[in-house]
């Protein structure tokens, strides 16, 4: 373990009471790994541990403030953090701070765990306000040489650090990514399980495949909708569903979850509605529950993403149909019937606009005596049509008349050449047979 050079001192506040703070000496290669990318290692030690950090790299001190458990838990973060600098992080499982949970990854899924450049974990650490890292892995021997680490025992533990609820909430994740390398790692022999503890515990729920796809949804938004609504921890690590929580905040999650998989075949309807404390009855008349559902449901969803509450559709009771939502807290649910009035409001303007629309087409004699006026219309302007046609044609024929006219004036002038001509054929002849019979 590495040897700590550090001094105490009191800080008074105005109108506070004196507060510690850990001084503690560090190298510069040890300032760079602690501040981290744009501070953002520094940020979460101390989000995790609840002390605040204050980082001089002039001076290379780090100042760290808070209680002693939040000091100590922050001197044990910094130790780790700059562990990993010169190799394997060895961790007392003995500390009684209980902020420490340790999880196996079998070694062909630590690459797929860490991701790429340590994304994956970075972005479990964000999600669940953990601080994470491998205890141990097996290096590469470029890499031993070229970074010059310590040979490593084999062994691939990753711890997390954090507070109970955020733990398990990383721990599920980081076995919901290994069962997708390795099915069956973690959910080989578990079965249908429920807690009777009082007090935060896991109830685990297998399902088909046909129900994990649809408890799932696109990118997993069904299941942390139910997961936000419920005020539980819900992730599904193969095809079961890890449900943690409290005892009220898990009976909640497992009934959400069995009234989403009944939508599949059916409406869904709520016996002890009356009853229940989490719930907001919304009546929407029945002419504008397909404006508010949207296409393929696509309305009512986003009014769940922005509120974070499960909303579904109960059934037809009269002449409205009862939207349920549903959620642990009061305030989302508030949200979320605002935003469903508010679309049940546009629908009705809607209508009426387009019903004073219609009102007012029928006052200007619309309806009855449009057809009417149509049809006079197409009548008028059809003889209308029809009889300039035939003037244009009788102009056509008159036009071509003169032209044939010219022709039969020749026809009739050849005909009478013609008849000249036989005339004076006649003549000749007869007076050569007068001359023909003087003669004889």
């Amino acid at each position: 373990r590495l040897l700590w050079r550090c001094g105490v001192k009191r800080v008074w506040k105005q109108d506070t009471m004196p507060q510690e703070v850990d001084v503690l000496k560090i190298s510069n290669d040890d300032a760079a790994f602690i501040l981290g990318k744009s501070g953002r290692t520094k940020e979460k030690i101390a989000r995790v541990s609840g002390a605040e950090l204050d980082l001089f790299e002039q001076s290379l001190t780090l100042e760290i403030r808070g209680s002693e458990a939040e000091r100590r838990r922050a001197k044990k973060y910094v130790e780790c953090v700059m562990a990993q600098r010169v190799g394997p992080v060895t961790i007392d499982d003995d500390s009684e701070d209980d902020d420490l949970t340790v999880i196996q990854v079998p070694t062909e899924a630590v690459g797929f765990v860490t991701g790429s450049q340590g994304n994956f974990l970075r972005q479990v650490e964000e999600e669940w306000g953990t601080l994470m890292f491998f205890m141990s892995t097996n290096m590469r021997a470029r890499d031993r040489e070229q970074q010059g680490r310590r040979d490593f025992d084999g062994s691939e533990k990753l711890a997390i650090f954090g507070s109970r609820r955020g733990r398990r909430g990383a721990e599920l994740k980081v076995m919901s990514a290994v069962e997708t390398k390795r099915p069956g790692y973690f959910t080989r022999e578990i079965q249908k399980h429920t807690s009777e503890a009082e007090g935060f515990a896991s109830d685990t729920f297998p399902m088909d495949e046909s129900e994990l796809s649809y408890a799932l949804g696109k990118d997993g938004t069904t299941r942390r909708k139910l997961a936000r609504a419920s005020g539980c921890i819900m992730e599904y690590v193969g095809q079961v569903a890890f449900i943690c929580g409290t005892m009220e905040e898990r009976v909640r999650a497992r009934t959400y979850l069995k009234w989403l998989l009944k939508q599949r075949h059916g409406s869904v309807y709520v016996d002890d509605l009356k009853d229940r404390d989490d719930v907001t009855v919304v009546p929407v008349p029945r002419d504008a529950i397909g404006y508010v559902t949207g296409n393929r449901g696509q309305s009512l969803r986003m009014v769940e993403e922005e509120s974070g509450t499960f909303c579904f559709v109960e059934g037809g009771r009269g002449e409205s149909e009862q939207l349920l939502i549903f959620g642990s807290v009061r305030a989302d649910r508030e949200v979320a019937e605002r935003l469903i009035n508010n679309l049940v409001n546009e629908k009705m303007r809607e209508d009426n606009d387009r019903r004073r629309y219609d009102d007012r087409d029928y006052g200007r004699g619309g309806d009855r005596y449009d057809d009417r006026r149509r049809d006079d219309s197409r009548d008028r302007y059809g003889d209308r049509g029809d009889r300039r046609r035939e003037d244009s044609r009788d102009r056509d024929y008159r036009r071509r008349s003169p032209s044939r006219d010219r022709y039969r004036r020749r026809d009739d002038s050849r005909d009478r050449d013609y008849r000249r001509r036989d005339d004076s054929r006649g003549r000749r002849d007869d007076s050569r047979d007068r001359y023909d019979d003087r003669r004889r």
